[in-house]
């Protein structure tokens, strides 16, 4: 069961980059208790641009440190990601870190489109570094509406990729709806990908939207904590699943270990964007609240460890 420790970070407005929002964090350990902990955050014009701060994890509601400019910002004109990036992945190769993020346009009707890049960084995600311009997966007959959120795990020799495709919209009474799944995509290196056409996690039930996927391989399975959004409630819950492959995920558990907090909390809303880590023999999890992560993200410990 999880136990929640409390809100861990949220923008004060003191940086005109950083105006509002920390979503989907991302946690890198530095050493011993160190951890840096990326997230996505907003500028006044409400395009995100990744950042950071610096804790000690057995005293985490003291920042060490935290990011004056952006680790990453918006790309160029026109290109995939000119409008805002989402950092939801990051792999440790040495010294190296492999970011992989969303890349947004914005379009009309409140409309957005996303693709997936890649950048690198070689001073522990101080500054990122695009390896290329272009996307590494993009819409196409697979996902032709949009594709997301991407999570990456080395599974021995092979990569794997958790990725939210966006599969449909529609008005719902003049409101604009979607419905967007996780599928897979798989790579011998870490940045040349292919598209594998398959499910990981399906819509089922009255569930119509899952997001980043966050995937642990265990000696004998894999775990995925997901966001997850029904018909009847449009805010974000925490959902858990299992596999055997690390293809296709079952045994589901929805909105048991993580509630919603009390009213007028930071969290009084929503749970979401959920990544977990074990440090130390205990298991931790980063997580946003309300309004895709406008009110910061927290942290929880898991008591059964």
């Amino acid at each position: 069961m999880w136990k929640k420790l409390g809100l861990i970070f949220k923008p004060d407005q003191s940086l005109d980059w950083m105006h509002s929002h920390a979503t989907t964090p991302v946690p890198i350990h530095l050493k011993d208790d160190e951890y840096r902990i990326f997230f996505s955050t907003r500028n006044i014009l409400s395009q995100n641009s990744l950042a950071y701060i610096d804790i000690d994890i057995s005293s985490p509601f003291t920042i060490k440190s935290i990011s004056k400019i952006p680790a990453l910002t918006l790309g160029e004109l026109g290109h995939f990601d000119c409008d805002g990036i989402y950092g939801t992945s990051i792999v440790k190769i040495d010294n190296k870190l492999i970011l992989y993020y969303a890349g947004w346009n914005a379009g009309l009707r409140g409309l957005f489109y996303s693709s997936i890049g890649i950048a690198e960084s070689n001073d522990y995600g101080m500054t990122f570094k695009r390896i290329r311009t272009s996307p590494i997966l993009s819409r196409d007959e697979t996902d032709p509406w949009s594709v997301m959120a991407p999570f990456v795990i080395q599974d021995n020799d092979n990569w794997k990729m958790y990725y939210t495709s966006g599969i449909k919209l529609f008005y719902d009474n003049g409101v604009l709806n979607s419905m967007y799944d996780i599928k897979i995509a798989v790579s011998n290196d870490g940045y040349n990908w292919n598209k594998t056409n398959k499910v990981a996690i399906l819509l089922k039930d009255d569930i119509t939207n899952i997001a980043r996927a966050n995937v642990i391989k265990m000696t004998n399975k894999y775990v995925v904590w997901f966001p997850y959004v029904t018909k009847i409630n449009k805010n974000y819950r925490i959902g858990y699943g299992e596999s055997l492959d690390g293809i296709s995920f079952n045994n589901f558990r929805y909105d048991e270990d993580l509630k919603v907090g009390s009213l007028k909390e930071w969290d009084s809303e929503a749970v979401t964007y959920p990544y977990v880590f074990n440090h130390k023999k205990k298991q931790y999890m980063l997580y946003n609240g309300n309004n895709f992560g406008e009110t910061g993200f927290g942290l929880a410990i898991n008591e059964n460890d």
